[in-house]
């Protein structure tokens, strides 16, 4: 498997939180896929349609990644584009409020608060562990991470979708660190929506995303940016009738099938994707262990099940300071702004040796940080 992701080679990839590595699988798909491109008309009945059905098998291959069917998925360029047009649909009225918590990552805090600015929604920010009693009954969305992009705390999303529905509100949920880290069933979480990216932990190409759309909340949600495959046959005004109308445009064909193939390359693994996410979280689970061991590093466990993310917080140096001696060394990690923590994702891909080398690196520079 490890052979099969070439980016691996030389580095200890722990930054999957950030960009994924790429399996060879899909850099191939894509380079077949663009030379196509260049050599086959790009009109005509043939070309539409092979274009209609790669969008098809994208929309199938992210539907598994949340156990929903193709239906209820909408193609985007990122988990911030999904949360975007979630915000962007929804009919907002005087007195309207959103929760969020006080750890969200720009890509959702940004397009709650302009909810703010444009309409005058009132934005509660929280903590964590505060934002089901936050909801009250002006509360008409909640935003939050299923898996937070500070420390990786686990959501507890049922309990919260639970209080959101109770006042009729919707829970919109950012999946960036979620979808591929660990496992998700987005119906079975209580959320409505549920936005997720290609390219960190489904290890597909930049400007790929999925957004689930539950069928109960599909009509509460225009389309924020309506185009040609909105409308069922193209006609202005008839929406088609599942998450297809929510669909962000067109997005290249080349960075599709990257993510398909990305994704069906983990599908395709002895075990499939069940079996990666169990192997992703024995791997964290040791990493943990170990990272508590390197003397002056402490490992932050804000609780919640198999998340490969993992906070580390240091006793000396500063995390920017750290993040940059590692990666000299070949160790590729990152730092959290405005946290003391430096962040180290680790998947099914990471082994033993990894962990070492990180453990070594980081101890080496907490010792001439002393």
């Amino acid at each position: 498997m490890r052979d099969r992701l070439p980016a691996l080679e030389g580095v200890a990839y722990l930054n999957a939180g950030t960009n994924g590595p790429m399996p060879e699988d899909a850099l191939q798909a894509m380079e077949a896929e663009l030379a196509d491109q260049g050599r086959r008309p790009r009109i005509g009945m043939a070309a539409i349609e092979r274009w209609i059905a790669l969008r098809g098998r994208v929309r199938s291959a992210a539907a598994s990644v949340v156990a929903a069917p193709p239906e209820e998925i909408a193609l985007t360029s990122s988990t911030s584009q999904g949360i975007g047009l979630i915000c962007a649909g929804l009919a907002w009225q005087d007195g309207d409020e959103v929760v969020t918590t006080t750890e969200e990552h720009p890509g959702l805090a940004g397009p709650v608060h302009e909810l703010g600015v444009r309409f005058g929604v009132r934005v509660r920010s929280v903590d964590a562990g505060d934002v089901a009693d936050a909801i009250g009954p002006a509360t008409r969305l909640v935003a939050i991470s299923h898996v937070l992009w500070t420390t990786g705390r686990v959501m507890p999303l049922p309990e919260i979708a639970a209080a959101a529905h109770a006042v009729g509100a919707l829970l919109l949920v950012d999946g960036a660190q979620s979808a591929g880290n660990i496992a998700v069933d987005a119906a079975a979480s209580g959320a409505d929506c549920y936005a997720f990216s290609g390219q960190k932990w489904l290890l597909g190409p930049q400007g790929s995303g999925a957004l689930w759309v539950s069928p109960r909340a599909l009509d509460r949600v225009a389309p924020g940016t309506p185009w040609y495959l909105t409308y069922s046959e193209g006609q202005v005004g008839t929406y088609q009738q599942d998450a297809c109308r929510l669909d962000a445009g067109t997005i290249d064909p080349v960075t599709l099938t990257g993510l398909a193939a990305a994704i069906e390359f983990v599908d395709g693994l002895p075990g499939g994707r069940p079996g990666w996410v169990e192997r992703a979280a024995m791997n964290s689970e040791r990493a943990r262990a170990r990272i508590e061991q390197v003397e002056g590093a402490r490992v932050v466990d804000p609780g919640g099940p198999g998340s490969g993310l993992i906070a580390v917080e240091l006793a000396r140096g500063e995390p920017t300071d750290a993040t940059a001696a590692l990666a000299e060394q070949g160790v590729l990690v990152r730092y959290i702004p405005k946290t003391p923590y430096l962040r180290v994702s680790v998947g099914a891909w990471t082994d033993d040796e990894d962990i070492e080398r990180f453990c070594a690196a980081l101890a080496g520079f907490l010792a001439a940080s002393g």
